[in-house]
């Protein structure tokens, strides 16, 4: 027993030396690429159009032709994708036949503030392209499991941003000093795909019944008139009763799905191609007005899906967008949007959360148990007001506010536990 208890103790010691060993050669104190604290509107505005414009591929992918994106516009997106979803900041450059990248990613929860530093490249010469190089902090992979780990984590990238659905028509790429360039080829199928990557996880069936609950709601004198809550309950309700023998996220995600294409005024046949009649286009209002009730159940549909980060992106590039163009950056709007993205993650979150929701939204809510009072917040800001009054994206007096408006959903009573 004495002998068995050293070889264990023996074994637990070389086990912490190993992973002592491992985070010495990975984990560094000093980040190698720093981009400031926050990127300005401007730059989070070329994002937008990068992004916007990837989303429109997503939808004309079919067509034959080539989509050209400057190497300066690549580099902003990625680092603002990296920002948003693992808190870091990435560097990009192009060259011929070769794409140089690095990532820092602070250590989360640690006290010496460790990072980890990612620096890599990828030779897009050959088909398919192939990782070059990989090093993770002082550890150098081997080409075969650097090419493997890249590839995991590309398709986990395009599975999380939506883009995955245009990539049946990729045929390939091409990479200058300047641009990438995206070839697509003709693909019939693709159009299908899209429609199809939009049910991924959404009973069919449910769509069609939520999608024609709409319409016999219509006819039954809901109208433009008729706040959001009150259009919530009864769809709520059908979605209670079906949870009885099904799975209550499920429902929750397919009605959010309806809703939310509908508040955006999408083509609802996407998702029910063979209905015999259409909902009268979407004209409900929450706290009195309808951008609102288009923001909650756009952002609540996108969450639901476990698209969050898409929700709260999609939010503020549409305000940024604003800044320059059209109505002005809004924080009433952002409120919105929060409120609709902590909405939809709390229907879809768990068994226990979908099925409170159902209970609390059947049995009749008001406008201040979704949303909290956003009136008041500044709104309708040209790029030079947004400038003056709060710098950029990130700046304190920018966080200072983004504050208040998560402290006022805090106090909506459906999202206290």
């Amino acid at each position: 027993m004495r002998a068995l208890s050293k070889l264990l103790s023996l074994l637990v010691l070389l086990g912490v030396l190993a992973i002592a060993a491992v985070a010495w050669l990975v984990l560094d104190r000093v980040p190698l690429v720093d981009r400031g604290p926050a990127l300005s509107h401007h730059e989070l505005a070329r994002a937008e159009a990068l992004l916007k414009g990837s989303g429109q591929q997503r939808l004309s992918a079919s067509d034959g032709h080539t989509v050209e994106i400057a190497a300066r516009d690549l580099d902003l997106a990625v680092d603002y994708l990296v920002r948003r979803w693992i808190s870091g900041n990435a560097q990009l450059t192009l060259s011929a036949d070769r794409i140089d990248f690095s990532v820092s990613i602070p250590v989360p929860h640690d006290p010496w503030q460790h990072v980890l530093n990612i620096t890599g490249a990828i030779d897009a010469g050959g088909s398919p392209p192939r990782v070059d190089r990989l090093r993770i902090g002082r550890l150098t992979l081997p080409p075969a499991m650097a090419d493997r780990l890249a590839a995991y984590g590309l398709r986990a990238l395009l599975a999380r941003t939506g883009i995955e659905p245009a990539t049946a028509a990729l045929r390939g790429l091409q990479v200058t000093t300047g641009y990438l360039r995206l070839v697509y080829g003709d693909d019939s199928g693709a159009d299908g795909e899209v429609r199809n990557a939009l049910l991924t996880g959404s009973d069919h069936a449910a769509l069609r019944l939520y999608h024609d609950l709409l319409v016999e709601l219509q006819d039954q004198g809901f109208g433009r008139d008729t706040p959001l809550v009150e259009w919530l309950v009864p769809l709520f309700a059908l979605a209670q009763a079906r949870s009885s023998d099904r799975d209550p996220v499920a429902e929750n995600v397919a009605l959010l799905t309806v809703l939310g294409t509908w508040a955006s005024r999408r083509d609802l046949a996407q998702l029910v191609p063979d209905a015999a009649r259409r909902p009268q286009r979407f004209r409900s209002k929450l706290q009195g007005r309808r951008d609102f009730a288009q923001h909650f159940l756009t952002s609540a549909a996108l969450a639901a899906r476990s698209d969050s980060t898409l929700s709260d992106a999609i939010g503020l590039f549409k305000e940024l967008a604003d800044t320059d163009r059209g109505s002005g950056f809004s924080f009433t709007d952002i409120a919105a949007d929060r409120a609709g993205t902590r909405f939809g993650a709390l229907a879809a979150g768990s068994t226990e959360d979908a099925r409170r929701v159902q209970r609390r939204i059947a049995s009749g809510v008001v406008d201040g148990d979704l949303m909290p009072p956003a009136k008041d917040l500044p709104e309708h800001m040209r790029s030079e007001d947004f400038a003056a009054r709060f710098e950029h994206v990130g700046s304190p007096a920018y966080q200072q506010m983004m504050a208040e408006i998560e402290r006022r959903i805090d106090a909506c009573s459906l999202y206290q536990d």
